[in-house]
């Protein structure tokens, strides 16, 4: 049955289950979890397709390519896990900048769109990928983080490839 689904078709379940992961299914509560996001996902656009880093507060980092391959169970690692820490970190402190969403529409080419996973919903923030990167957006430091997460997560299937999907 999974030979029959395109690497886009992949791409596009993994991210629908973590864009519409319910905190609680995977133990996560404002008990035991006091901030107000849980999750961040960081998804970029390009002319040929997007990726998605998806980073949870319960250790799972992620990232998948909607052309297919990717690297799941990163947070495994201790520095990726770090990274992710920090990422979380500062999602929590720039949350509120978001906005609410009912949809999560996929990244246009050169967009870059944080979806902010907390107890009240999905919360969106939008902006040109060349803002972040030039520290235009009041949220680049967030983008940076976001991407010292893809580091580590190279590093790591960079010197174990077969752990690569």
């Amino acid at each position: 049955m999974a030979a029959d689904i395109t690497p886009s078709q992949m791409a596009d379940e993994l991210r629908s289950m973590v864009l519409n992961l319910n905190p609680k299914d995977i133990g996560l509560t404002k008990d035991n979890c006091p901030h107000p996001v849980f999750g961040l996902v960081m998804e970029t656009g390009y002319p040929q397709g997007f990726f998605t880093l998806s980073v949870i507060a319960d250790g799972t980092t992620s990232l998948y390519f909607s052309n297919g391959g990717g690297i799941i169970g990163g947070g495994e690692h201790e520095s990726v896990r770090k990274a992710s820490d920090r990422l979380l970190a500062g999602a929590r402190h720039f949350y509120l900048k978001a906005q609410k969403v009912d949809t999560c529409p996929k990244p246009n080419p050169s967009q870059v769109i944080f979806y902010f996973l907390t107890f009240d919903g999905v919360r969106s923030y939008a902006a040109a990928e060349n803002d972040f990167g030039n520290k235009k957006d009041e949220l680049s430091h967030l983008f940076y983080a976001a991407h010292d997460v893809i580091t580590e997560l190279r590093k790591i299937s960079e010197a174990a490839p077969e752990q690569e999907n």
